[in-house]
């Protein structure tokens, strides 16, 4: 079947916290947009996993893949931070979810300062963070959920050789890619050509695009990565950019059956504009079953 539509309410919960007040209401609203797949998280006053998903069908949602997230570059954590995934990707399956992104921030650090170059790049510690993301992996294995890449940039897999170091080491029977196109045009990559020299591990995707001329200003100014992400400087609705997300459409297999995931960070417009518009973009750009 073909892939489906989603979308993360990021612009949203990044305001007003992953709680049931803003996400209650961020689904009323992209569900009059048309949207019925979100991106499946537990709210922060939501004590019992188990009430996730009556309560996100009584918007008409669907749930679409999530993440897991932490640094990795610290060995240290690796068992603990295993375990964790183990259980979040758990929960991921009582919602019947088969696959969930894992993805590697580095707070505080120099990609924050200076992001999407690779800033301190190191061998030992990229070594660390594939290891690391390795264990996790496999504790979503054995949980019946397959972990899939999401590449970040202000994250210690960001550029496009940390990208391919984690996969091409990991291996397809351990780990998936759910790129995102507007963090891998951010980071200076031919991105269908990544995405096509892996197109049999696509599970999902973030459709995300930038405003080129963000990106350069981004650089030229040595902007860090909160100040480049701030309304209408590097994130732009899907569609109204400059990444070339058709040919990134493009790359996916004719097959491919995951999330088309809209993902807009921080909107350049009021959130409902935004989503309507990428809403829109969607209908006319991919093809797309449920």
């Amino acid at each position: 079947m073909p892939g489906r539509l989603s979308v993360n309410p990021i612009a949203y919960w990044m305001t007003g916290g992953k709680t049931t007040a803003t996400l209650g209401a961020a689904f009323r609203e992209l569900g009059d947009i048309g949207f019925t797949r979100v991106k499946a998280d537990v709210p922060t006053d939501m004590p019992d996993p188990a009430d996730y998903l009556p309560w996100l069908e009584s918007f008409g949602m669907g749930p679409a893949l999530s993440l897991f997230s932490s640094g990795w570059d610290d060995a240290a954590q690796h068992e603990e931070l295993a375990r964790q995934a183990g259980r979040y990707a758990a929960v991921q399956a009582s919602f019947g979810m088969t696959t969930c992104m894992l993805s590697s921030f580095a707070a505080g650090s120099a990609r924050f300062a200076e992001p999407a170059v690779g800033a301190d790049a190191d061998a030992g510690r990229l070594a660390t963070v594939v290891e690391g993301m390795g264990r996790a992996a496999e504790a979503m294995r054995a949980e019946g959920v397959k972990a899939a890449l999401h590449p970040h940039v202000a994250g210690w897999v960001e550029v496009e050789d940390e990208i391919r170091a984690v996969l091409d080491q990991l291996g397809p029977d351990l780990i998936a890619f759910a790129p995102d196109t507007g963090h891998m045009y951010w980071a200076g990559m031919d991105v269908p050509a990544v995405l096509a020299d892996y197109a049999d591990r696509l599970v999902a995707v973030h459709l995300k695009d930038v405003f080129r001329d963000g990106v350069e200003a981004a650089r030229r100014e040595g902007l860090d990565y909160k100040t480049a992400s701030l309304p209408g400087r590097v994130w732009a609705e899907p569609g109204i950019g400059d990444a070339d997300l058709a040919a990134c459409v493009a790359a996916f297999p004719a097959d491919f059956d995951g999330d088309w995931m809209i993902e807009i960070d921080v909107p350049s417009m009021p959130n409902d504009q935004a989503h309507r518009i990428a809403y829109d973009w969607a209908r006319s750009a991919l093809p797309l079953g449920s």
